[in-house]
């Protein structure tokens, strides 16, 4: 038995190996068909591959942890003149670990208020889909990570804005592209409910930020 079971189990090994590579693979290749607003890909992953909630999990924690590290670099330059002294461990891990946490706050809360008016409107009543969609989605919301914190810190300018308005075009389109084809609904539809998830996120943003 000894002869057959070492074999056997490196052939297990080394098939997880693969999977491995080949999860991390699609991975890449499905945000990559998600940046270039594909809408068949959100389908495609919630229903056969059924990776969509470790695709979610990975773009929002990315997202905090953009987010915590970025608001760690804003804190030290806005306490540069006040205190000389850096930040602890303590209070690095902490700010890390509150923009996981807020990350997932905001992405629940963003999906529970999309599919309440996507549902309004004839969309669908499943709310896994929708929820999980806008987590593949996430990806588009990392670059605004790094301009969120700052402009917590009050920093300002034109170029910053520049950005912030590219990054918030740019997210909000795939965000579009998600909740249409999770919802189900027409283009005509999805403008209206996108009109009502832009006027509530300048809202909480103006509440975050401001």
């Amino acid at each position: 038995m000894s002869e057959w079971k070492a074999p056997f189990t490196g052939m297990l090994y080394f098939h997880g190996i693969s999977l491995q590579k080949r999860q991390h693979m699609n991975y890449i290749q499905h945000m990559i068909r998600i940046l270039r607003f594909e809408e068949n890909v959100y389908r495609e992953v919630i229903i056969q591959n059924r990776l969509s909630l470790w695709y979610t999990a990975i773009n929002v924690s990315v997202f905090g942890l953009i987010y915590g590290i970025s608001a760690i670099y804003f804190s030290q330059y806005l306490l540069a003149s006040q205190s000389p002294e850096p930040l602890s461990l303590h209070i690095r891990m902490t700010l890390v670990l509150m923009g996981i946490s807020v990350a997932f706050l905001i992405h629940g809360g963003m999906a529970l208020f999309a599919w309440v008016f996507c549902r309004g409107f004839g969309g669908s009543t499943l709310f896994l889909p929708v929820y999980l969609a806008l987590g593949m989605a996430w990806i588009s919301l990392w670059p605004m990570a790094p301009v969120v914190a700052a402009t917590q810190v009050k920093l300002s300018g034109g170029l910053l804005y520049l950005y912030l308005f590219a990054a918030s075009a740019f997210a909000l389109t795939i965000v579009f592209h998600a909740l249409k084809s999770a919802s189900g609904l027409s283009f005509v539809r999805m403008l209206i409910v996108s009109a009502v998830v832009i006027l509530y996120i300048g809202c909480f943003m103006y509440l975050w930020v401001g």
